[in-house]
């Protein structure tokens, strides 16, 4: 959607019913399979697999993104990408930054909410804890512990937040960010199918169908419009008007 017609957003129902019949015709195909594709254990033994001693430099780069760190080092890069898009893109005004930044904010949060509600009682054993032989990663690295098993591994939270921000990264900020964060998605997608705590589909079934289900209730309703009128209000008080008129 071009720019201009993204400023006059409202129900786009042909795009709407299509894409959600579309995501739910793929939850059909796999929900009787427990959300598990043909390849997940071949994809599983291949990627755990590449774990050996002696593989120091190798080990360590997936303890580290397997890692509470690198997940506190992902959030505050997506706030850094959300900081720099709406302090140095003036291809629009302000207000109209900040509400796409919102929206962005807000997909982040509906991601979570989804999965720590609509997943409570879904259990869904990761690979580490039903496949053998499994690599523990933790007998390779001393130095960093990491988490490699859950009885709720579907779908990926970090899948679905990395593949909803570049949804919308490529909808509402442009190509540069777009290109950006599709590169670190892929690199913060794939460490929990190496470390044993995610199968392929509960990364590229769970985690995508969730990005994009909630990415496309954002886009083609009148929500982001919505936001730029609770925008607009915050911004007329006097305050934030000073502060605003010198970033449009």
């Amino acid at each position: 959607m071009e720019s201009a017609n993204i400023k006059s957003m409202s129900w786009n129902f042909k795009k709407l019913i299509g894409f959600n019949v579309l995501i739910i015709s793929i939850i059909f195909m796999f929900i009787g399979n427990d959300f598990k594709t043909p390849w997940d254990e071949a994809i599983f033994f291949m990627l755990n697999g590449s774990l050996q001693e002696e593989r120091d430099i190798w080990n360590g780069y997936w303890a580290i993104t397997n890692s509470r760190l690198f997940d506190t080092f992902s959030a505050v890069l997506l706030g850094f990408v959300c900081l720099v898009y709406l302090l140095k893109n003036r291809e629009n005004v302000f207000a109209e930054r900040l509400s796409r930044t919102l929206l962005l904010v807000i997909s982040v949060i509906l991601i979570m909410i989804s999965i720590s509600k609509g997943f409570e009682y879904y259990y869904h054993q990761s690979p580490s804890q039903i496949l053998k032989p499994f690599i523990n990663i933790n007998d390779l690295v001393s130095w960093l512990d990491v988490k490699t098993g859950t009885r709720k591994s579907f779908p990926s939270d970090h899948a679905a937040i990395s593949f909803v921000s570049v949804i919308l990264s490529w909808r509402f900020f442009g190509r540069k960010y777009g290109i950006f964060l599709t590169i670190f998605a892929l690199i913060n997608a794939t460490p929990r199918m190496v470390g044993g705590g995610h199968w392929f589909g509960d990364v590229w079934i769970g985690g995508l169908l969730l990005a994009c289900f909630i990415s496309v209730w954002l886009i083609y309703s009148p929500f982001l419009s919505l936001v730029r009128v609770g925008v607009d209000k915050i911004l007329k008080l006097k305050f934030f008007h000073k502060l605003t008129s010198r970033l449009s």
